[in-house]
């Protein structure tokens, strides 16, 4: 797969925000604390950040982005999911921020299945007292 992208991907700042305060996630730097927190009384003491934008990183409109969000946000409130909005800002200033949303209690297995079924290369896991660390699907490999 294409290294510019794999780096893109890597460089990217996600953006999660919590009671009106925002707090960065950047590959291989510690969670931020508040994150930490949000994950202390989960089972699986984890979190992904999924988006349904730009499917296998090709660039869609605004809107049809923005519809296929809103379909990932239903998806996962219906499961009962607890989620925070969150953004993924590139170092690109040509490609513009994708919305996205970091899922409490998510395991990896279920991140797997919403990335894919929503054509996503990759996700962020997030693990308390650890490191954010980039996930990338099988749709990434093949």
């Amino acid at each position: 797969m294409n290294s510019e992208l794999e780096k893109a991907y890597l460089d990217t700042t996600y953006s999660v925000f919590v009671d009106g305060e925002k707090y960065d996630i950047k590959i291989g730097q510690p969670t931020p604390s508040v994150i930490n927190h949000l994950l202390e009384n989960e089972n699986e003491k984890s979190a992904v950040i999924l988006t349904a934008w730009n499917p296998r990183s090709k660039a869609l409109s605004s809107e049809e982005n923005k519809e296929r969000n809103n379909e990932l946000f239903l998806e996962l409130e219906n499961n009962n999911y607890i989620i925070y909005k969150a953004l993924g800002k590139g170092a690109d200033a040509s490609w513009p921020a994708e919305e996205s949303f970091l899922i409490v209690g998510l395991n990896k297995s279920v991140a797997e299945k919403i990335s894919i079924e929503y054509g996503q290369y990759a996700y962020v896991w997030c693990q308390i007292e650890k490191p954010a660390s980039m996930v990338f699907t099988h749709l990434w490999r093949s």
